[in-house]
Formats: structure tokens, sequence, C-alpha cells
């Protein structure tokens, strides 16, 4: 593509500067004069602008910081022309030296640009200048070869609707990567699972791949000043942790991909699967004397591509999955390196293809290199992961089981003719991992216990955030409901919450309840707003999370021919009517948790007196470093196909790195209220993550081995899943007998030693409630 598109941009390019150059009407673009006064030649600046354009494009990455990565390139490459120029004998020496190197670090390219200064490159742009280079190049490549565009995008970041503009793909871009899609190995290369173990990590810096790409650390953060710090940190339970997990074996779930291959030949749309073709538009009504016909054809046009655009996705997504299983379908055993985020959180490094944390298609794609025979309490597990993944997760166990033998026969359908048959399958939760159990499933009757079993058996967490915070302050109102107590049947947080709410909306004389009135709240509709309620959803980013459940609701019942779920009111008014209430509701069904959520808020506010980032440790050892930096936005005002836009640049106040920002008191350098707002999701990640750890580490003392980890779900042979479930009880009970919060509390008292006035900002920890921690030994549903 490349090679195709190289010549096009090139000639509009060399066109641009040329018309420019001889005085043409108009008025003169700044890009111009950039370019020409550092004498730009054409094809070097149509191969750096494609090189990112395409990646980018593929990513849909924001228009400002495609102009900026390209503005970026380009001016790398002009000041090495202008070194060239100024000291010849010393470019091409330099170039020998870095000859032999595949690449270049972000270290020496530092020292590169050091040499080029100390010869007198004098060649430098500002913010505002790149984006203004990178915009005029990317409008000269979307001219000359028409497979890009600039789309005003609407999306919903931090609870907040924002709209930006971001390079996108044309559909002949798209037809021309989903028909040649192994061509994308010619770009910069996914990384890819290995076919030998990965190295252990023993520094933040020298785990992972056997020749790590540049830049890799074991914990992502901007700040070179705290992964220096880790460097002097021992933390041996993080580094065993994490070499475990990347050290299970995988291998391609062979049925699974071939019943995926079939699918995906045959064009048709099942199980999350896309449609090989397009939707049809609708046809544009003929009369233009009725503007009511018009307007509704265009809102139907609109869905219509919107449902291609996000069809287009899904298509490239899967092409890219079953090339990586078809490429690492033959080898015996494959393995995913994997880092963690400033949190502590674990993540798999190759995210390209299937791998052990992603959608429902990649993760069944791959099962347990090593099998083990089920046994009889791996029997009971597989039956309960069955059930599971089918969605009856909310029953006892004994009752998942009994599901699964009333509908053996569905099931062993299933397995023996997934496509031609009945396809129980496909009305499961999670249609792929429902697939993959019934292929278990069936060997299991065949063989009896003696089966050799390969895939992961998932158990996850009751609403994991709030059982952390539950624990931190021991609140016995809570724990039942989300199963840190022993009981005969699960606890429903979720179910709670959504009774309360509609005995509140049936009570209402408000005309606002009016819509959900007679059982129109569901778990469904609450479900979401309750999960990041510990994370600090606010009742805005609740309304959003209600109406996107409605138009999922409404779909459903559209194709059934039946009317809206809330029988044509205004979904928009409605969600934000029970936003607003079930906001409150949800704190007061849970006190402690908005208690700990309240007083964790107080404390970044503290610390952000003194202009300093947060630290602390967690129970496993791992020093969490929340920092967020003090930014101003520079807005940019440019013109693109005569249009003028308005692009938002965010670039940060103050020095360059943590120490110097320590130092440097001229201007605030951490943002306060992100700090506030982020402290209690950051602190309770950095806890479930520290109960991973511990839990790994304990298990594989216990031989357990092979794992398979997604924050808050672990998953092992059925055969290990008893011993698991006790292990995960065991290590989240010894981590809050410690009491992380009191330590946390005592790090930040350490942080405000030296500033006596501010240490009575901090306020005592929450009451602490009646909770047993050693009653969660018997909570045999806590992770179900």
């Amino acid at each position: 593509m490349l090679r195709r598109t190289l010549k096009p941009t090139a000639d509009a390019i060399r066109a641009f500067l040329t018309d420019a150059r001889a005085g043409r009407a108009g008025r003169r673009h700044a890009a111009f004069d950039l370019l020409d006064q550092a004498q730009a030649e054409p094809e070097p600046l149509a191969y750096l602008t494609l090189r990112c354009a395409i990646q980018a494009g593929a990513r849909e990455v924001r228009a400002q910081g495609v102009a900026k990565a390209i503005g970026n390139a380009v001016l790398d490459h002009l000041r090495a022309e202008e070194f060239a120029r100024l000291n010849p004998e010393g470019a091409e020496g330099l170039q020998k030296s870095l000859a032999a190197r595949a690449t270049v670090s972000q270290k020496r390219q530092r020292a590169i640009e050091a040499i080029q200064d100390a010869e007198g490159v004098a060649l430098n742009w500002s913010q505002h200048e790149l984006v203004t280079v990178g915009l005029k190049l990317i409008e000269l490549a979307i001219e000359a070869t028409g497979l890009f565009e600039l789309k005003l995008i609407q999306t919903n970041v931090d609870k907040q609707i924002r709209r930006e503009r971001r390079l996108c793909l044309t559909d002949t871009m798209h037809d021309w990567l989903e028909t040649q899609h192994e061509r994308c190995e010619l770009l910069d290369p996914i990384p890819l699972p290995m076919v030998v173990p990965p190295c252990p990590w023993t520094t933040p810096s020298d785990g992972g791949y056997l020749t790590p790409p540049i830049g890799t650390r074991l914990v992502g953060s901007h700040s070179r000043a705290y992964g220096d710090e880790l460097s002097s940190v021992d933390m041996p339970i993080v580094y065993r942790a994490v070499n475990a997990v990347q050290a299970t074996g995988w291998r391609v779930n062979r049925p699974l991909l071939e019943v995926l291959e079939r699918l995906e030949t045959e064009g048709g749309a099942l199980a999350g699967v896309p449609p090989r073709d397009p939707e049809p538009i609708p046809a544009r009504p003929l009369g233009e004397d009725e503007p009511e016909a018009v307007e509704r054809w265009k809102r139907d046009a609109a869905k219509v591509h919107a449902r291609n655009a996000a069809g287009r996705g899904k298509r490239l997504a899967l092409a890219q999955q079953l090339w990586v299983a078809r490429k690492l379908a033959d080898f015996p055993a494959i393995y995913f390196p994997h880092d963690l985020d400033f949190r502590g959180r674990v993540y798999p490094v190759p995210q390209g293809g299937p791998h052990p944390q992603a959608g429902d298609i990649g993760r069944s794609l791959i099962e347990f290199a090593r099998g083990k025979p089920l046994g009889p309490s791996g029997a009971r597990w597989l039956a309960i992961h069955v059930a599971n993944v089918f969605g009856i997760d909310k029953l006892r166990f004994e009752e998942r089981i009994a599901w699964v033998e009333q509908h053996r026969a569905e099931i062993l359908d299933s397995a023996s003719d997934p496509l031609d048959g009945a396809r129980f399958w496909t009305t499961a939760d999670k249609p792929w991992a429902a697939l993959a159990a019934c292929f278990e499933w069936a060997g299991y009757l065949q063989h009896g216990e003696a089966f050799v079993s390969h895939l992961p058996i998932a158990i996850d967490g009751s609403n994991s955030g709030l059982q952390h915070l539950t624990a931190l302050l021991r609140d016995a109102q809570a724990a039942p409901h989300v199963n840190l107590t022993p009981s005969d049947s699960p606890g429903d947080i979720y179910a709670l919450v959504a009774a309360k709410a509609q005995v509140m909306a049936d009570a209402s004389r408000d005309p606002g309840a009016a819509p959900w009135k007679d059982g129109k709240i569901t778990r469904g509709i609450v479900k979401r707003p309750c999960m990041t309620y510990v994370y600090s959803a606010t009742a805005r980013g609740m309304g959003d999370q209600i109406r996107a459940e409605l138009a999922r609701l409404d779909e459903a019942a559209a194709s059934n021919g039946q009317p809206p779920h809330l029988g044509g009111a205004d979904n928009f008014a409605s969600a934000t009517w029970l936003a607003t209430r079930l906001y409150c509701l949800i704190g007061d069904t849970v006190p402690a948790a908005r208690a700990a959520m309240e007083w964790l808020k107080a404390a970044a506010k503290a610390i952000s007196a003194l202009d300093l980032p947060l630290w602390w440790t967690t129970p496993a050892g791992l020093p969490v470093l929340q920092r967020y930096p003090n930014t101003k936005a520079g807005r940019i005002e440019t013109t693109f196909r005569g249009k003028r836009l308005q692009l938002q640049i965010a670039e940060e106040a103050g020095a360059r790195t943590l120490a110097e920002w320590i130092d440097e008191k001229r201007v605030p350098t951490t943002d306060g209220r992100q700090a506030q707002a982020g402290i209690a999701p950051n602190f309770v990640h950095s806890l479930d993550a520290a109960h991973l750890m511990l839990t790994v580490v304990a298990a594989h003392d216990a031989g357990i081995c092979d794992l398979a980890v997604i924050h808050d779900s672990f998953g092992t042979h059925a055969a290990d899943t008893d011993r698991l479930a006790a292990i995960l009880r065991e290590t989240f009970v010894a981590m809050y007998e410690a009491d992380p919060l009191a330590r946390f509390r005592a790090a930040l008292l350490e942080q405000l030693e030296p500033h006596t006035k501010l240490i009575a900002t901090l306020p005592p920890l929450p009451a602490v409630g009646e909770l047993d921690l050693q009653t969660v030994r018997g909570a045999t549903y806590m992770f179900a």
C-alpha cells in the first residue's frame, strides 16, 4: 500500500510546494513556510505521512495526535538533513554507528539530538507548528489517495460526551485490509505470542521477549524517576506472580478454529461473527415534497451506516485473530509475555490475536497446552462452568449442575454439529466459550472422569470492587450481598438494588417515574451503574450506561416485533431521571463503600495540596505512583480543505521529568481534581491486582501452575479448581487482616510529615464494621 500511494502523495506535496513558491492567488498556508525554509523534498514527506497515516487510520486515532506524529517524524528527518549539510562527515559517521542497530532507543535518540544541537542544527517546531505541518500533509494524502478521511466522532470519555476529529480509513482501504490482512506484517508488526517460554522478569526492564522491544518495562509509567525507583525496590512476590502467569503454556483450540473458519468462509453472521457483506442502505424516498419521510430515511440510513462501520471493525479484528490462530495452530505450546499497568494489573503484551484476556472469540480460541484428567471434583466444576457460560450463574451450584443434565441433548448436539444442528450454543451469554465447553462436556460424557481436559475453568469475583471496599471496612451489612459470608445460595447486589429502585419508582408520583413502573427496572439496567459506582462513576455516567442498556433492549425487542422496553417513552429523559436517584440509592445500600471512597478523595486532596503525586505500596509489595500532571489545553486553529478547525493539544505544565517536576515550583505540577477523582478506582484496582499476585504465588506453591487471569477472574484446570477457590479466599482474608487502608494512611502521613500543618487535613479512617474476616474462608460463592 505504501508503494502504491507514495508517488501520487509525493506529486500532491510537490504541487503544493510549487504553487506556493510561484505565489499563486490565495492565502499561503503556514505549513509551506516551515517546509520551504527546511528545504523539504516531497518523497520523504510522502513516505513519512503515509507510514503514520495508514497505521493511525486503522486505529482511528485523533486528528491532532496523527498530525503531531507526522510533524515529529518530518522534523526528525529534516533535522538529520540539516545536520548532514552542516557536518557531512559527522552525519556519515553517526549513520555508520547506527547501521548495526536494529532499533534506536529513546536515550540514544536524545543523544543524537544533543549532537545535532551542538553542531548548529537550529530547526525546531512548536506544538502548533508540528500539528500545522502534519494536518496539511494529511490533507494532501487524502486528496491524492482517497484512502483516508477525517470524521467527526462522538465518544464517551470519563462519563462525558466528547466530539473530536479522527483519522479513519475509507471503505476502499478497509476492503484492501480485509482481503489481504497478512500484508499488515509489512507495517509495524503486532506483538505475537512466543513459542518458547518468556524470559522471567528479574528487574523492571529485562523480561518477556527474548529480544525486548525498545522501551520494554514491567510497569507502564510515563515517569523515568518512577522506573529508576523500581530498580532499587525488592519485589519478590510481584516478579514471581508475573513470571508464573506468563509461564502458562497455551495452544490453539483446533475444533473451535475450524468452526470459525467455516463460518467466515460461508459469510454467515452468527454468535458475534459479523456478516461478510454490509447491510444495504435503504432507498431514498422519491417524493421530495415529503420532508418527514426524508428525515425518517436519513435516520434509518444513519443507523445502517453505523452498523456497517461497527461490523467492518469487527471483521478486521476477526481476520487478525484468525490469522494469528492459523499461524500458531501447529505449535504444541505458545506463551504470552505479560506486563503491568501502574496499579499492578496484569496484561498480556500480545493482544492482536487470541489471548487469555481477549473477548469471547479470542479467549475461546486458546486452551491450556497441558491437559489434566478431570477426576470427580473436576467433572463437577466443568458442569458449573458450562452453566456459567450459558448465563446460568445466579443459581446454587447444584442447580447449575442439574441445568446441564437437563440440557444434555442440546449440549451434545452443539458439540457434534455446531453449525448444522440446533445451534443451542448460540443462545449462551458467551457463545464461543459455550461451544468450547460443549466440546469438553461431550468428551467427559464419552470418557468419564478420566477425560483429559484442557479447558480453563473460570471463577469470577462477585462485584470485585464492592468486595474489596466491603472487606476494607469490614461491612457486615453489605458482605452477604457480595458473597463474603457463607451461604447456601449466591447473593446478588445487582438484583437487590434493582428491587429497591423498582419499589422507589412504583411509589413515586413524579411524572418521570411513570416509564419505570411495573417492573421496568431490571437487573441488567442497574448492573453497570452498580459495578462502576466504586470506581467513582457519576450520575451522568450512569445515565449513559442506562441509555446504552435501553438501546440494547429496544433493538432486541424490535427484532422480535415487540414495542420498546419503556413503551415509547423518551429514553434520554427516563435514563437521566433514574440515574440521579440510582446514584444515591447505591450509596445508601453500601454505606461503608461510600464512606471509604469519600475518605480516599479527602486523602488525595490533602496530598494534592502539596503539589505532589500519591505514592503507596500494595499488599504484594509493588510501589504505586498515581500521577496526574497538570496540563494546559492548547487550542490550535487550522484550515483543512478550506474549513477552519479547532483542535486541542494537551501540553504538560512544568519540567519534563518527575524529579524536575517536584523541584520546579513555578507552576502547579499536579491536577488535584483528577487526583481526587482517580484515587478510589486506582486504589481498589491496586488491591485486586495485589490479591491476584498473592493468589498466583500461593497457587504455584500448591502445584497449580496453569493459570488464566483477568483481574478478578481466575481460571485453571477443572481438577484444580476446588483448591484454587480455597486459595483465593485464604489470600483475600490474609490480605485484609493486615489492614491495607491503615497502611495506606500511614504512607500518606509519611509524605505529609514535613508539613505539620497539613497533617490535620488528613481525616481519621472511617469506622470499621463487625464483619469477621474469618467467615470469608467459608464463602463458597465469593468466586463462582
